[in-house]
């Protein structure tokens, strides 16, 4: 079971990240090298009219691994797969737009 079991809004963002060492020459030729066999993985998690409850908890997790200091498992539901993530950052931000309702967005990035 996943650390974080906090289920998001959908859509969310899901991209892709390859790694590559450009070269440029006086020449303006270029020589491409792959720094990383694989991608990383990057998601943004849109949470929108949730509970004071539903956000302390996401907040509470967020300090609990003291921003992007601390890895955990999260599930990605569109492919069932576990992935080892961190926070994207070390600040976060919680919207209070009613009385007790709350938007927010969560950035994981994989760690690898």
């Amino acid at each position: 079971m996943s650390d974080f079991a906090y289920t998001p809004d959908f859509v969310f963002t899901e991209m892709v990240h390859f790694k590559t060492l450009v070269s440029e020459f006086e020449n303006f030729t270029e020589q491409r090298r792959s720094v990383v066999a694989n991608p990383r993985r990057m998601f943004t998690l849109k949470f929108r009219n949730r509970t004071k409850a539903d956000m302390e908890n996401v907040r509470d997790f967020f300090i609990a691994k003291k921003g992007e200091y601390a890895q955990f498992t999260w599930t990605n539901p569109n492919d069932s797969v576990e992935y080892n993530v961190r926070f994207d950052k070390d600040s976060s931000q919680f919207d209070n737009k009613a009385y007790e309702v709350y938007d927010f967005d969560i950035k994981f990035i994989e760690v690898i």
